[in-house]
């Protein structure tokens, strides 16, 4: 396995592709067991995102910065910001700041960790694009 092919396998698969424990926060791809992404534990007073309105301006304004790691086996491979948003109802890729957009990997990988299928909405409501 080498890190082009770990990433190939990430942003080619779908939630299907996946299982899942929310009480531990994390996901293992099926194919491979050694594939998995861990979701860091928030801390609601460390992790706050202010500042963007495009994170803040939902019914409920708070943000925070969730991490996810990837992993293969023990390996740690790679890092990944998102921000939670209206009361952990979305969960958003960090956009391109001038633009407000997304790159197609981001969106891939939102959707897989998307457990409440709010995604595509919630990117509509911040006014979030993915770049073609």
């Amino acid at each position: 396995m080498n890190h082009e092919k770990f990433l190939s396998i990430i942003y080619n698969s779908d939630k299907s592709d996946w299982l899942f424990s929310d009480e531990k926060g994390v996901y293992t791809y099926k194919p491979d067991l050694h594939v998995r992404i861990e979701r860091r534990e928030i801390d609601h007073d460390f992790d706050r995102f202010t500042g963007e309105e495009w994170a803040t301006n939902h019914p409920d304004s708070t943000a925070f910065k969730v991490i996810y790691e990837l992993y293969y086996g023990a390996s740690f491979v790679e890092l990944i910001l998102m921000v939670s948003v209206d009361g952990h109802r979305a969960t958003l890729p960090l956009p391109d700041r001038k633009t407000l957009s997304i790159s197609e990997r981001q969106y891939k990988f939102a959707k897989i960790v998307d457990q409440l299928g709010t995604l595509d909405d919630y990117l509509r409501r911040a006014g979030l694009k993915v770049r073609a």
